[in-house]
């Protein structure tokens, strides 16, 4: 495990959103639309990752859409809204599946969206293409034997970083002819050599396609010496939100 700073942050997010005493959302606004969100879902709006990264996919009109880690399914409705003639969205958690499912309904389009618990791509048939796959991945590296504790950590680590080496091994024969892939990830958080080790070793080219920085206030973190190394004269950690887009090479 490489990055100290991520997995503090990581270990720090899990418990907030496990905390007994965080309010308890049935609902939640996120690009300017209401969604449902039931209990045992990772709440997107903990940070700006997930609204953003929903909002940089570059959907294709009439295009076949794949929603990796769909979680509340905000991307998903999006893709439908956007054009995408067929869209699917995989989760390994059972709630984020029914939970995607009750957001397509709440905004119309039930009709083009399917939702399915599935580690990883297990639950398509063996050579189902896809123009365009998105993940927002769990980019916290955790060590290689830390076991998951709960669904929800799941959204949050990938210990040794084994999914996302799975993922580029598996994405291929999902993958359109000129299909592209985008993940959600942070190289302040996240383990950017690893990610692009494993891209590469699968066949794939990536680079970077769209940044923003984020100013995290130190304070919220409590007094890890952690986060204390990477806080400057201000009392801020310097973040980042990154997408980055892949084809065959």
């Amino acid at each position: 495990m490489d990055n100290k700073l991520g997995y503090e942050l990581g270990n720090w997010v899990v418990s907030q959103i496990q905390s007994p005493d965080r309010p308890t959302q049935t609902t939640f606004s996120l690009l300017d639309m209401e969604w449902d969100l039931l209990p045992e879902v990772f709440p997107p709006y903990t940070d700006p990752g997930p609204g953003l990264f929903a909002s940089w996919v570059p959907y294709a009109s009439d295009g076949r859409f794949l929603e990796m880690g769909c979680g509340a399914g905000v991307a998903s409705v999006l893709a439908a809204q956007r054009g995408s003639k067929h869209v699917v969205a995989l989760d390994i958690n059972p709630a984020a599946a029914e939970n995607t499912l009750r957001n397509a309904a709440r905004h119309g389009v039930s009709d083009r969206i399917t939702a399915l618990t599935s580690d990883l791509f297990d639950a398509l048939e063996p050579a189902e293409p896809f123009d365009l796959v998105f993940w927002n991945t769990p980019f916290i590296e955790a060590p290689e034997n830390r076991p998951y504790a709960g669904q929800m950590e799941r959204a949050v680590f990938d210990p040794g970083y084994e999914m996302v080496h799975r993922f580029f091994r598996d994405v291929v024969p999902h993958l359109a002819a000129d299909g592209r892939v985008y993940l959600g990830t942070s190289e302040a958080m996240g383990n950017k050599e690893k990610m692009l080790r494993a891209a590469a070793e699968a066949g794939f080219a990536g680079h970077r396609y769209r940044s923003e920085s984020v100013e995290l206030p130190a304070a919220e973190f409590g007094d890890s010496p952690v986060v204390a190394a990477h806080t400057n004269e201000r009392g801020i950690v310097d973040m980042d939100f990154t997408m980055y887009e892949f084809q065959r090479s």
